[in-house]
Parts: structure tokens; C-alpha cells; sequence
């Protein structure tokens, strides 16, 4: 179902001049008519918004080219005796809103519906409008959870909606008795003619036993759209349980991507479910390397001769093999940065990052996927990595086909020579 609102404001009055048989000039100045004859409020519904039918207390207002108010009725008013009012010569702004109050900044299930359009008045003569179309000048925003996300609630919280920072909408999230229950009801926010504003949503309360908080920030928010806004539950591929927001939005009933851009995500909780320990997981160095700690390894001087091989047992099988690098040297993580970032996904990599495999030789590509004994020699390294003296640290995050994983730090030391 579409719901639109449409006034028909028609007429057809002919105003003709003629004294004693001569026909004289039309004045180029003086009053004209307006005519409401035959005007005509309609309900079409199957709007996605879904507003109240139009009253006889809609409004009419009639504004001079200064934005002063000249004429105003309720709908109900201008019907009466076919209505038409009398204007000095000039241009215009008729106004069609179903509500006598200005649009709010925000409010609850009062949505106003409203159009306008510019017309002129010419001395003598009598004007009409046509048709006119009256669509929603808010944005609608509905707050929901999912079950799952429900479940982990144990205390009182709200999700708080604002498009204008001064006037929040706060959706409650009730708790009682050991269970929750939300508001249903409909936000309604004000949203300026022609720019694409920003809608806020923040939600707060007590997760699993914690106080949680989650900000995100939707664009492109415009009148005459509904922001279906759903909290739920889900779990990573580490098994952590976190929560996300899923958004629709509709303009006549036909579903828009939303860009969602998450500023901080919180975990929601223990999922039972989520798989213990690390799944035998290890990491050694390789018979006969000299080395015995992996968070001090010492890089000799020069391009040759370094043993560095490290081996790498997955029982379970790799299914996710990501490498977070940070270090001391500002330029060593400028060029990193500038191929492709400081997370280097092993399975997957960017195109980009191949610079960081031509200083560090990490194995990389689909192959490793499902692998259980790895072989990591990075003997290579030595010449690439004395051109960046300081403390390069790699942080193996390692994840097996049954979600255990593992997170292990190699840190190389490159001294200044």
C-alpha cells in the first residue's frame, strides 16, 4: 500500500472586461483572484509512512515573495462557498501542510505531511494551481532488537536518534522482572529542504551483566524515508559475541543501500557457544636456528647470513591467518601505510601489499587456507629489514576450521649501524 496525499485545488472562473461595446486594456495592475473552487483533499493508502487520513484542519497558507503569511485557512475553510481570495498583482507561495504546527525538529508519531508551489497573481485575472502532491517532510525512525539480542540483556538501556544534535529522540529498552520490552512508536525528525543530513544513533544499556555502548552514524538521511533501525546479535569468526545494527530504509517501497559506518563496536557478552582454547596452536623456531625468543629477535648486520625459520602448527587446519604489524620506525610504517595498511590478511592479501612481502617473505595466498604445519622462512628478510632500524613487531592472529585461535607476536630488532 502507498499512502499519498493529494490536494486538487481547481477552478474555472473567466473573468472577461467590456464597456459599451469597447474592449479596454487589462490593468497591469490591481487585484486578482485566487480561486479554491472545487478543492479536494484525497487519501491514497498505500504510503509506506502511513499518515493519518487529511482533517478539515489541514492547512492553507498563502506567503508573499518576504515569507509573510497573507492568507490562511483550514482545509475544511477554503471549501467553503467554492472560497476564493482577492491578491495585489505579484508572486506567491502556496503552502499545503496537514498540521497546523511548523515541522519539529523531532517528535513521536506525529508525522506532517505538506507541499508548496509558487504562483502568480496578475491584476484582473483569476489563477489556480492544478494539481499539488503533499509527501512526508520528516524522516520516519523506528528502533527494533532481535531475540538473540534480547536475550543478553540484563538491565535497563535506550537507543537515543537524532538528526538535529539539540533534539534527541530517546527509544527506551525497559527491563522488568528479568525481561525486556521496547517502545514500538515512531520517531519523527526534521530533515532541511534539498541537503543530505546525518541521523546519530547511540545505544546504551546493560549487556550481559556490563554497561555497553554503540555509536553509529547513517548518511544521506532525507524527507520521506523510513530508517528501520534493528539492534541484533551476532558472532565473529572467533566466536566472540558482538552486536551490529541492520538498517532498512524505504522511499515508495523500494528498499535504498544504506552506508553505515560503525565508530565503535563493543562485545555483547560470552557466547556459549564459542569454541575454548586455541586449538593446540604453536609456534617454534626450526631445528638449529639460533634463536630463542620470539619477541627479541636480533637481525645481523648486512643482507646474508641470517637463519630465521620458523614453524607454525595448525591441527585443526587454518582458516584465518592475519598479521598485524606495528613498530618503533615512523618510516617503516609510512610504507607499509601507503601499500595497502598495517593488517596484512595472509589468505587474502591486496594486490597492493606486495612491497611487504618483498621485505618480510611471509607465505601468502589461498594456499595456506586448510594447512596444518607451516614452514616460515624469513632469512631473506635480513636485507630489507636493516634499512628500517627499530622494533618491528608481528603479531600472528590465527584461526582454525573449528573458530579456536591463537595470537602470537614475533618482534625483530634491527639496530642502527
Amino acid at each position: 500500500m502507498k499512502k499519498t496525499i493529494t490536494i486538487l485545488i481547481a477552478a474555472a472562473v473567466a473573468l472577461s472586461l467590456s464597456s459599451c461595446g469597447k474592449i479596454e486594456d487589462k490593468p497591469v495592475s490591481g487585484n486578482g483572484i485566487l480561486s479554491f473552487a472545487g478543492l479536494d483533499v484525497k487519501v491514497d493508502e498505500t504510503l509506506v509512512t502511513k499518515a493519518s487520513a487529511a482533517s478539515g484542519n489541514s492547512m492553507i497558507y498563502v506567503k508573499n515573495t518576504s515569507g509573510t503569511t497573507v492568507f490562511e485557512s483550514t482545509y475544511a475553510g477554503v471549501k467553503e462557498n467554492g472560497g476564493k481570495i482577492s491578491l495585489p498583482a505579484g508572486n506567491y507561495v502556496l503552502e499545503a501542510r496537514s498540521s497546523d504546527m511548523e515541522v519539529p525538529a523531532a517528535i513521536f508519531e506525529q508525522p506532517i505531511y505538506g507541499t508548496q508551489k509558487d504562483f502568480s497573481i496578475t491584476a484582473g485575472e483569476t489563477t489556480t494551481l492544478g494539481s499539488l502532491v503533499c509527501t512526508l517532510l520528516q524522516v520516519k525512525a523506528t528502533v527494533s532488537y532481535d531475540d538473540a539480542f534480547l536475550e543478553t540483556v540484563t538491565g535497563p538501556g535506550k537507543a537515543t536518534v537524532k538528526v538535529d544534535p539539540s533534539a534527541p529522540l530517546d527509544f527506551p529498552l525497559e527491563y522488568s522482572g528479568g525481561t525486556p520490552s521496547y517502545t514500538k512508536q515512531a520517531g519523527y525528525f526534521a530533515v532541511a529542504k534539498g541537503g543530505n543530513a546525518t541521523m546519530n544513533i547511540v545505544f546504551s544499556g546493560s549487556i550481559s551483566g556490563k554497561s555497553q555502548k554503540m555509536v553509529a552514524n547513517l548518511t544521506n538521511v532525507e524527507a520521506r524515508q523510513w530508517r528501520q533501525i534493528r539492534f541484533v546479535k551476532k558472532t565473529d569468526e572467533q566466536g566472540n559475541a558482538t552486536f551490529a545494527v541492520e538498517i532498512n530504509s524505504f522511499i515508495d517501497d523500494e528498499e535504498i543501500s544504506v552506508p553505515l559506518t560503525v565508530e565503535q563496536e563493543a562485545p555483547i557478552g560470552t557466547d556459549p557457544d564459542a569454541p575454548v582454547g586455541d586449538g593446540g596452536i604453536t609456534m617454534t623456531f626450526a631445528e638449529g636456528c639460533p634463536y630463542t625468543d620470539l619477541g627479541n629477535i636480533v637481525v645481523p648486520a648486512g643482507e646474508t647470513g641470517m637463519d630465521l625459520r620458523v614453524l607454525i602448527s595448525v591441527p585443526n587446519g587454518v582458516k584465518k591467518f592475519v598479521v598485524q604489524m606495528a613498530s618503533t620506525s615512523e618510516s617503516f610504517i609510512s610504507a607499509v601505510a601507503l601499500a595497502g595498511g598495517t593488517t596484512l590478511d595472509l589468505i587474502n592479501p591486496k594486490e597492493e601489499q606486495d612491497i611487504v612481502f618483498q621485505i618480510v617473505p611471509f607465505p601468502h595466498g589461498s594456499s595456506l587456507a586448510g594447512q596444518t604445519n607451516l614452514l616460515f622462512d624469513l632469512s631473506s628478510a635480513q636485507g630489507p629489514i636493516n634499512a628500517f632500524p627499530g622494533k618491528h613487531t608481528f603479531t600472528m592472529e590465527m584461526t582454525d576450521m573449528k573458530g579456536c585461535r591463537a595470537s602470537i607476536p614475533v618482534t625483530l630488532v634491527v639496530e642502527s649501524h
